[in-house]
Parts: structure tokens; C-alpha cells; sequence
């Protein structure tokens, strides 16, 4: 009998304990059509929530300053500035979190060699995502990914390397 009990209070506590685990509080991860979860960056030494952004349209880029194609793209979002300031885009770039684990160079480097003329461009904020924004809007790591977030806050689209899907930013801007 003893041996019994020793095997139900075994089960009850995996039972119970599965059952906790299935309703512990997960982050919510970020999805075309959804609401843009809350999450936090860095820039200028201070944190910003991303909804300081809610009520514009916002571009938030994560990339990693070592891929090559992450510095094209950031050529060419610079190349656009006019038409995503006009149309009203807030352009948020963000160093991937440890920069997707390789060395690369610094954020400021690669804006001043690729992207200059937005140091100044009021629609332009660069940062680095924070762990809890990467396990949100990059889990798996990706050396670039990008969202699109209308003004309402939803998640209209999810795509990469700006240089090559540049009409969607254009249009997204233009909506």
C-alpha cells in the first residue's frame, strides 16, 4: 500500500505540476494581423517601450551589423527617408540582441558609413533590442527581420532585407 500511495502522490504532483506549467504567463510572440506585444529597446542610454510609438506608423527593424545584406538594406531605408518621413513612418532600428551572437561593427559605424544623412532625420530611432524584445520579435535569431505596425498598433506585415522588399516598406508608408 505504501508503495501505492508513493506512486499516486508521484502522478498527482506531475498532473498538477504539468498543469502549471501550461498556465504560467508566456510572452506573447508577434504575429501579422495582431496587436504589436509591449516590449522594450535601448537608445541613448535610456529604455523606450515600443508603444511610445502607438498611434504612428512604425517600422521596427532588428538586425545584426556583421550581415552584409543588413547594411544594404540600411543603405537603401536611408535612400528612402523622404517618402518614409512623408509618409509618416517612424523608423525604429535596432542592433539584434548581442548582435545575433557574432562581432561585427558598432551600430554608430554603420550608420555613419551607410546611412548618414539619418543621424538627424526625426523619424529615425536606433537602438538595441533588449533580451525581451528579441524573444519576442526574434526568436529564432534571425540576422534581419522587420515589422510593420500601423498606427492602430497591429502587426500588417512581416518581412526582410529592406534593399530587396522595398516596395512593401513604400507601400505600407504610402497607406
Amino acid at each position: 500500500m505504501n508503495k501505492r500511495n508513493s506512486l499516486f502522490a508521484i502522478a498527482l504532483g506531475l498532473v498538477l505540476g504539468g498543469a502549471a506549467l501550461q498556465s504560467a504567463p508566456a510572452l506573447a510572440a508577434a504575429h501579422t494581423g495582431q496587436p504589436a506585444p509591449s516590449a522594450t529597446f535601448t537608445s541613448a542610454g535610456k529604455t523606450i517601450p515600443l508603444t511610445t510609438y502607438r498611434g504612428h506608423k512604425t517600422m521596427v527593424w532588428l538586425f545584426s551589423t556583421w550581415c552584409p545584406s543588413c547594411s544594404a538594406g540600411l543603405a537603401a531605408l536611408a535612400k528612402e527617408q523622404a517618402a518614409l518621413e512623408a509618409g509618416g513612418v517612424q523608423v525604429v532600428v535596432l542592433e539584434n540582441y548581442q548582435n545575433g551572437g557574432y562581432t561585427g561593427p558598432s551600430m554608430a559605424q554603420l550608420i555613419t558609413q551607410r546611412a548618414g544623412a539619418v543621424k538627424s532625420a526625426r523619424n529615425w530611432t536606433v537602438g538595441a533590442a533588449t533580451q525581451q524584445l528579441a524573444s519576442v520579435y526574434n526568436p529564432k535569431n534571425y540576422p534581419d527581420i522587420y515589422y510593420l505596425i500601423g498606427a492602430d498598433g497591429k502587426i500588417t506585415d512581416i518581412g526582410s532585407a529592406p534593399s530587396a522588399s522595398m516596395q512593401k516598406v513604400l507601400t505600407f508608408a504610402q497607406k
